[in-house]
């Protein structure tokens, strides 16, 4: 075999050996070239970056929780509803006390446990965790959709002042998104929380038999996991303004596109990340934001986001190399 054969050989391997990696910031450069061009510089003007910012905030808290469903091999559809339903009954708390901390507080404490009644409805009765989050969307969907219809379709918030500040202040939201991304790096890469939801992504017979709670771990997960998307409903509310039947829809959709992005798949696993949620969300938002100003209509955008998706699940299945096909 001559030196050019070998040289090439080399690369294959280093690049299927890093091939999530190249993914992650692959896709993220190329993002910000093309639209930057397409574009011409508009996409990084400052009136335009802290609209990106507002736009990844809550998106990025939603990914970081569920990337440790994700690296269990779990998998949960409902962020988007949940997520709505919390800004329900923030806006509903607002209106009525006038208190932020208490919208908030009741958002985390509603998120985290339909996240946990998703997980025991998943163990107790043996079903796949797709299908019992699906009935929690459903649940909190009809909810919202309940609640709006008595409102005539919309509930405003009275006082919009009292929480304008999570939309408005840009320094804030990379403050709790950095807050959010240090705690989640910690409890992922220096805990038995991380290492062992991992494993368990990898073989949960082999993890179970090396002495890890299965149950337990999950559980951790899903408790994370429904902690920020509760965070996550207050900005949603404060980015809106206002609550209707239709609010968190396709959320849960962006934060699979975008983990996938960032260079993991949703068979979760030892090549999990949480440097693939922060980069992913980036890109997609990015992506987003620059076909709206190149004056694509809104209609293609989501045409992207579904083809992406197709692309995702083509993904996942090619990279599964045990029995199960998807993730669970």
């Amino acid at each position: 075999m001559d030196k050019k054969n070998q040289k090439m050989l080399k690369i294959g391997a280093f690049c299927k050996k890093h091939k999530s990696v190249i993914i992650q910031y692959g896709c993220l450069i190329l993002v910000v070239i093309l639209f930057s061009i397409i574009t011409k510089g508009q996409l990084f003007s400052a009136y335009n970056i802290k609209s990106l910012i507002g736009q990844v905030t809550p998106l990025l808290i939603m990914s970081i929780g569920l990337l440790f469903i994700f690296a269990h091999a779990g998998m949960d559809i409902s962020c988007g509803a949940v997520v709505g339903l919390n800004a329900l009954l923030s806006i509903v708390i607002i209106n009525g006390t006038g208190s932020i901390v208490l919208a908030l507080l009741a958002s985390v404490i509603s998120s985290l446990l339909l996240y946990l009644f998703n997980l025991f409805i998943s163990i107790k009765f043996k079903i796949m965790a797709t299908i019992s989050s699906l009935a929690i969307m459903f649940i909190a969907r009809g909810i919202i959709t309940y609640v709006c219809s008595l409102n005539d379709g919309v509930i405003q918030l009275a006082n919009y002042d009292i929480i304008s500040n999570l939309k408005s202040n840009a320094i804030l939201q990379v403050i709790v998104c950095v807050l959010i991304v240090l705690v989640a790096t910690v409890l992922f890469n220096y805990t038995k929380l991380g290492h062992q939801a991992k494993a368990i992504g990898d073989n949960p017979l082999s993890a179970a038999q090396s002495g890890t709670n299965v149950n337990k771990i999950k559980y951790l997960c899903y408790a994370f996991a429904g902690i920020c998307v509760g965070i996550a409903g207050i900005f949603v509310l404060a980015r809106s303004g206002n609550v209707g039947k239709n609010i968190g829809s396709g959320n849960e959709m962006d934060v699979m596109v975008a983990i996938i992005l960032g260079g993991t798949s949703l068979s979760g696993g030892s090549k999990t990340r949480i440097s693939s949620a922060v980069v992913g969300c980036i890109t997609l938002k990015l992506l987003s934001n620059g076909m709206s100003i190149a004056g694509i209509p809104t209609e293609m955008v989501s045409l992207v986001k579904g083809i992406l998706f197709i692309v995702i699940i083509l993904t996942t299945l090619r990279q599964s190399k045990n029995v199960r096909e998807m993730p669970r």
